[in-house]
């Protein structure tokens, strides 16, 4: 399970630093704001799906608890997917926040 979690992981880590990487390029942005920028996307992406894996019992006890239903058992399949999307909805708003952080935010680079 632990192969799964850090395969998808880096997976979305690599994909959404390299679309970071590609538009701070593009943009021509100093070397410090680029490595904050693709540094943070890529913590925050590989983060995700690691963050589930060490909270999958308290996160299992809440869905449980929420929708009142039996224990049912997961299939390896589905733990899959799901680590993998939750890896791509973390790289998804860690990716948009860059674009809103550097373009209008605090963060905004000129």
């Amino acid at each position: 399970m632990v192969s799964i979690v850090l395969l998808s992981g880096l997976f979305v880590g690599v994909l959404t630093s390299g679309v970071v990487l590609a538009d701070t390029s593009r943009r021509n942005l100093t070397f410090r704001t680029r490595c904050f920028w693709i540094g943070s996307v890529g913590v925050v992406s590989i983060g995700g799906p690691l963050t589930v894996y060490l909270f999958d019992d308290i996160l299992y006890r809440l869905y449980f608890g929420l929708t009142d239903g039996p224990a049912v058992t997961l299939l390896p399949r589905e733990v899959a997917v799901a680590f993998l999307v939750i890896g791509l909805t973390s790289g998804v708003v860690a990716v948009l926040a860059y674009g809103f952080g550097s373009r209008y935010g605090p963060l905004k680079v000129t």
